[in-house]
């Protein structure tokens, strides 16, 4: 985490005004690794470049301000507030990304400008890796105890969902459709329309819906995605609709997805059509997914992740 946290920006330089709260002791370990998170950053915007060039949604009222405020600005004022409001996108994400809200963002700002106005450090950069480091290893554990017990009882509250049905694995599902004929088997490969949500928050993480290219539905191999689609899609003839809930260990477990969408241990919610399916090729022997659907390899997982982000991607 501690590259995450460190090694995604690409900024030049910033010339702007800390309007926030600034401090001249460190009192709290969130302080102390807020702090050091903002001396790092600082520490590559003074040697790096780049723009923002795209956001995941858009307020207007803000885009016309930025405008105006781009044609009235010169040069360096342009540079620098668009560098700014990169760094300010960065920041949200990795806090959003890693579930870090306690960090003080206000001190993350003050940690960027002391460096880049060649202030007196509050803590020196050393220091500050090693508890960012601490910081970054305790925050994990935290957030995979809280997210196993959170995602547990999300679960089991969706037994009492009307027409939800249980499997011994631990899959909660609702029939909304039922469909005719064949089921699918774990070397099926079957062809899906399909929203992902994270359980606990109800936000879509990837959905059919927003490619385009994907709305007639798209093709996996059943025995090379999670255990949850492994298993539950068995459960489905052609034409049907299911709505599942997937325990985290069904789904990616401990590690989360790659690219941060979904953190360590938490539950999943899918609506699911099964369009169609047809045969397709055993998985390699002694490779996860070969027998029933036990899971995937970390490359396997990788691979499908940027399936997902690219149809995410090509429908925004």
């Amino acid at each position: 985490m501690k590259k995450v946290l460190l090694g995604i920006f690409v900024v030049a330089s910033l010339v702007s005004c800390n309007k926030g709260k600034s401090v001249d002791k460190l009192e709290s370990e969130d302080q102390k690794a807020s702090y050091a998170f903002g001396t790092g950053l600082g520490e590559q915007i003074k040697g790096l470049g780049g723009r923002l060039v795209e956001t995941d949604s858009i307020n207007y009222d803000q885009l016309e301000k930025g405008i105006r405020d781009y044609l009235k600005a010169g040069k360096e004022g342009r540079e620098s507030y668009a560098i700014g409001q990169q760094v300010g996108q960065q920041i949200e994400t990795v806090i959003n990304q890693q579930q870090l809200d306690q960090m003080d963002k206000d001190i993350i700002v003050q940690g960027i400008m002391d460096v880049v106005r060649h202030k007196k450090l509050l803590i020196t950069q050393e220091a500050g890796m090693g508890i960012l480091d601490t910081y970054a290893k305790n925050n994990q554990q935290k957030l995979v105890k809280k997210n196993a017990d959170e995602s547990a009882k999300l679960v089991e509250e969706q037994k009492k969902t009307s027409g939800a049905k249980s499997t011994a694995s631990g899959l909660v599902y609702v029939v909304e459709k039922e469909g005719n004929g064949a089921k699918p088997n774990i070397n099926s490969i079957v062809k899906v329309k399909y929203t992902g949500k994270i359980l606990a928050t109800g936000k879509t993480f990837d959905s059919t819906d927003k490619n385009p290219e994907a709305k007639g539905g798209v093709e996996f191999p059943l025995n090379q995605v999670i255990p949850g689609w492994s298993e539950g899609l068995q459960l489905m003839s052609k034409g049907a609709k299911y709505k599942f809930y997937i325990p985290a260990n069904l789904g990616y477990g401990e590690m989360g997805a790659p690219g941060g969408q979904i953190g360590p241990n938490q539950a999943l919610e899918f609506e699911v059509e099964l369009v169609d399916f047809k045969e397709g090729q055993p998985a390699p022997q002694g490779q996860p997914g070969a027998q029933g659907g036990q899971g995937l390899s970390e490359e396997q997982i990788k691979e499908l992740q940027k399936q997902f982000e690219a149809q995410a991607q090509q429908g925004k």
